[in-house]
This record gives structure tokens, C-alpha cells and sequence, in this order.
């Protein structure tokens, strides 16, 4: 019994003769303390065998991510590789297809006016088709290649003041402009993280686009916009033109997509990929919201220099 006692860790002097229930309880105290050990043993061996499978699905689960983190990392090298291939092969389809139809366009001009005299009016229709497809074909190449140099040709990004990229860009557009009685409203803009030769882009695209997609009996009204978001900041360039189906938000942003006919509004389809393209090159997104008959709004994002005063005042 005192074995039993002490393997209990039950130190007590119990004195012959032995009292039977001081005996009894002594006896009972020594059985649960020695079943609360073991079972306290019982569950630090199940403790530790959950320990052990869990340390072990934790290796196997931080080896899976390791390896997924390693795919995507190859999958977007592919990927990036890819573009950079796509975007080359289109810089030289582009340059070597100028010249040939470059052939083509001169000889049909010469063609109209040397012998305009002698050709009937069916045949300077079709000298005339080939010309002006040959010229849309032309300009399509060019846009292609303005495309295709945003990946392939951008520069560093360093703080660009967005205030200096507008009064070129307006100066650019000044003959347009004055045409469509235009006004430009625009707030004091901030200086981003940019390449100014792209966003001089990006800016004469979108507000190059307000312009043309005005309506016919409105003045157009341009107000440009800006505020921070995050680390960013919000632009918006806003106009009171024809405005965009719901439906073709997102379609617009697609190289060669064109809602209008090629009569009405003049362009080949790759300006506003462009402006997708030069956004995302800069860290950033762009948008669009709209109403048809009342207007439309372009968002875009870019990279966060300093913060400068937001008052508006018109130009």
C-alpha cells in the first residue's frame, strides 16, 4: 500500500493501528490521483501525435505554396516573354508593311492626277476607294505601331508634371478645339510617376475623343478632374457627348473594337487600347462611365508624387 501511496504522490504517515477510514480515504485518494496521471499522460501523447501531424501538414502545405508561387512566377515569365514576342512581331509587321503600301498610295494619286482627264467616273471612284483605303490602312499601321511601343519602347517612369502633359496636349489639339467651340474646364493637377511621352498620349486620346464623339447641336465641355486615392491618384476627363452603351464599357478598351461607322467618326479602333495599355504600363486602371444622349466619364489611375492644391479654375 505505501507503494501505491507514493506512486500516488500521496507523502502522508498514516499510524498503527491503522484507522479504517482514514485508510479507506487514503486508498481512494491515492486511485484518482494516480488515474488522473495517467490519463494526463494519455492526452500529452495524443497532444503530442496532433502536434506531429499537424507540423507535418504544415511542411507539406508550405512546400505546396512554394511550388504553386513557383508556377505562376515561370506561368508569368511565359507569359511576359510572350507579350514582349507579340508586341516586337507587331513593331516589325507594322514598319516593313509601310513602305509597300506606301507604293501603292502614291500610285494611285499619280494615277488620279495624270489621267483624271481621260478615266470615267466609275474608274475615279475605284482610284479613289483604293487611295482612301490604302490612306485608313496607312494610319491603322501607324496606330499599331504607337501600340506596340508602349511595351517595347517606354521609358523610365520619373515624376512627370500633369499640368505641363495638358497644355501641350491641348496646344496639340487647338485647331479641333476652336473648330467645336469647345471649353475646357480643369483642375490644378498633381505630378505623377510617369513617362511624359505616354501620357501626353493618354491624355490627347481621351480628350481627343470627347471632342469627336460630341454631339452635333452642343458645344462640347471637357472638365478634367483629380483627386487621391491611396497611394494613386483618380483622374477623370468628362465631356457632354453622345455617350456609350452600358454594354460596351468594356469592349471599347479592345484593340481595332469601334462602335460608330468609320464615316460618321473617323478613327481606326486602337486609340483607347492604347490608352489601357500606357495605364497599366504606369501601375494603374481605367474605367468608363456613361449615359447615352448625356455624356461620358473616363477614370484612370496613376502613381502618387506629391500632393498639390485641387482648386479648379478653367483654361
Amino acid at each position: 500500500m505505501g507503494n501505491a501511496v507514493n506512486a500516488a504522490n500521496l507523502y502522508r504517515y498514516i499510524a498503527k493501528p491503522w484507522d479504517g477510514t482514514d485508510l479507506i480515504l487514503t486508498i481512494k485518494e491515492a486511485l484518482r490521483s494516480y488515474k488522473q496521471d495517467q490519463e494526463l499522460e494519455k492526452q500529452h501523447k495524443i497532444l503530442q501525435q496532433l502536434n506531429a501531424s499537424l507540423e507535418q501538414q504544415v511542411e507539406e502545405r508550405t512546400a505546396k505554396l512554394k511550388q504553386e508561387i513557383a508556377d505562376r512566377q515561370e506561368a508569368e515569365r511565359k507569359l511576359q516573354s510572350c507579350n514582349e514576342d507579340l508586341e516586337q512581331f507587331a513593331y516589325v509587321i507594322s514598319h516593313d508593311l509601310q513602305q509597300p503600301l506606301q507604293s501603292i498610295i502614291g500610285f494611285g494619286q499619280i494615277l488620279m492626277l495624270h489621267y483624271q482627264e481621260i478615266l470615267d467616273e466609275e474608274e475615279k471612284d475605284s482610284l479613289s476607294t483604293l487611295v482612301n483605303s490604302g490612306l485608313r490602312m496607312r494610319q491603322m499601321i501607324r496606330d499599331l505601331l504607337t501600340y506596340s511601343r508602349v511595351g517595347t519602347e517606354g521609358k523610365k517612369l520619373v515624376p512627370t508634371d500633369c499640368n505641363r502633359v495638358l497644355e501641350k496636349v491641348l496646344a496639340n489639339l487647338h485647331s479641333s478645339s476652336t473648330q467645336n467651340h469647345a471649353n475646357f474646364i480643369s483642375a490644378d493637377l498633381p505630378t505623377v510617376m510617369g513617362n511624359e511621352t505616354q501620357l501626353l498620349q493618354l491624355f490627347q486620346n481621351l480628350i481627343g475623343n470627347a471632342l469627336k464623339f460630341s454631339r452635333p447641336t452642343f458645344s462640347p465641355t471637357i472638365t478634367i478632374s483629380v483627386k487621391p486615392e491611396g497611394e494613386q491618384w483618380c483622374f477623370s476627363i468628362q465631356d457632354n457627348g453622345i455617350g456609350i452603351k452600358p454594354e460596351n464599357f468594356n469592349r471599347i478598351f479592345g484593340i481595332f473594337q469601334r462602335l460608330e461607322t468609320e464615316t460618321e467618326y473617323p478613327g481606326t479602333g486602337i486609340g483607347l487600347a492604347s490608352c489601357k495599355k500606357i495605364v497599366q504600363r504606369h501601375g494603374g486602371r481605367i474605367w468608363v462611365e456613361s449615359e447615352l444622349g448625356v455624356g461620358t466619364v473616363f477614370y484612370f489611375t496613376l502613381g502618387r508624387v506629391e500632393l498639390k492644391s485641387g482648386q479648379s479654375h478653367e483654361r
